[in-house]
């Protein structure tokens, strides 16, 4: 693994040619997520010069994405997240971990 800090971008950090922070950006940005996170099941960080970025590991070819989802179908999660990661590391496989998702919207039942 190689880790890059950018002059003039303070902490920003590329790991094997992905910039993490901007991976991290834009998955939050996905309606479907609601954050990222590390821990079961799979562990995933990025542990950079005096922080981490939890839900984000890269590896040799691979970006693993690990996300607590807000109530949506996995099918569009997924894409949601490989479209936006895919964006800012085009040549990285994208793998997605749902690691929990919030309680549903509340039922509203009117009369």
């Amino acid at each position: 693994m190689t880790v890059t800090v950018l002059a003039g971008r303070p902490f920003t950090a590329i790991v094997d040619g992905v910039d993490v922070d901007l991976v991290a950006a834009a998955v939050r940005g996905c309606p479907a997520v609601a954050d990222l996170v590390a821990g079961a099941p799979s562990g995933a960080a990025t542990y950079l010069p005096g922080r981490r970025i939890d839900g984000i590991t890269v590896t040799a070819g691979t970006v693993r994405i690990q996300v607590r989802s807000r109530w949506a179908p996995a099918t569009e999660l997924a894409a949601q997240i490989r479209r936006a990661a895919g964006a800012v590391a085009p040549l990285h496989r994208v793998d997605v971990i749902v690691a929990d998702i919030e309680d549903p919207p509340p039922i509203r039942i009117t009369r």
